[in-house]
């Protein structure tokens, strides 16, 4: 299954500039929508977690929230208060989580900033990192096996047409992220045959149908809340199938914005290629 994390619109104005330089700091800016992650948003201006959490003085990388703005530190990195490869202690942390979040080890942390003492830190100490966090490479995809369940292909037949979406770029989208399984749960919280991310079924249900949704166990409930975002990102994309199916993939903003994730190719070209193969 694909792991990703999508950026969703605050609000049905989906236009809204959600990216910004400032003309005085240029200083770049990011306003947080309904599917954010910290994470998407580091890797979406290649920096590290740390580095942005830092920055912002977010004591909790997991709690962020639609409509907070957060800088994103300059090109050398800094973090408020330290230079390139530093990171601020926020209260809660532990000097081995920092080490794991920043792909070094305690023993390195320790010895780059002279810390005899591992459980000896304190909130808003500035610490050296020897080596900056990499991502590890993207997983290549494979080319997918045609799910065969003619009554979940049915189900998907009908809510496509419900939603004005092309029912075989629903499935290819279904066939690439689950394999059509409702169980299929990521690790970043992507949910059954649509893998859609808690934060985009809350805005759906907030925001654009006005109702809850059961998309853990239902399978209508999921393909439902994925064709209908499938159909938003269509119409804000001109009905461009490459990058509406990107936007499902990384999200509306960076999309927009022009920002690709490395791997966002591979994933649009093989879903469209599913839809070629299966669904023409």
């Amino acid at each position: 299954m694909i792991l990703r994390r999508l950026v969703l619109p605050a609000a049905l104005g989906l236009l809204a500039p959600f990216i910004f330089v400032s003309a005085v700091s240029a200083a770049v800016k990011h306003t947080v929508t309904g599917g954010d992650t910290l994470s998407l948003i580091a890797q979406i201006y290649e920096k590290s977690v740390a580095e942005i959490a830092g920055h912002n003085g977010i004591l909790n990388p997991d709690l962020i929230f639609p409509g907070q703005e957060i800088e994103i530190p300059g090109e050398n990195g800094s973090t408020g208060g330290g230079g390139a490869g530093t990171y601020v202690v926020q209260p809660g942390d532990t000097l081995s989580g920092i080490a794991a979040r920043r792909d070094v080890t305690t023993s390195a942390l320790q010895s780059a900033n002279g810390i005899s003492d591992a459980d000896y830190i304190y909130a808003g100490q500035v610490l050296t990192v020897p080596s900056a966090h990499t991502a590890p490479a993207a997983p290549k995809l494979t080319f997918p096996a045609r799910p065969v369940d003619g009554s979940l292909e049915a189900m998907i037949d009908e809510i496509a047409y419900m939603e004005g979406v092309e029912p075989g770029l629903v499935k290819a989208i279904a066939t690439v992220e689950s394999g059509w399984s409702q169980w299929a749960i990521s690790h970043a919280g992507a949910i059954g045959i649509m893998q859609v991310m808690p934060g985009t079924v809350w805005w759906l249900e907030t925001e654009v149908f006005g109702f809850d949704f059961n998309e853990y166990e239902s399978a209508w409930d999921n393909v439902r809340l994925g064709a209908r975002y499938l159909r938003i990102l269509l119409d804000e994309t001109g009905g461009d199938y490459y990058n509406a199916v990107s936007a499902y993939y990384q999200g509306l903003t960076p999309t927009q914005a022009g920002v690709y994730y490395p791997d966002t190719a591979d994933y649009a070209s093989m879903v469209l290629s599913v839809k070629a193969a299966y669904w023409p």
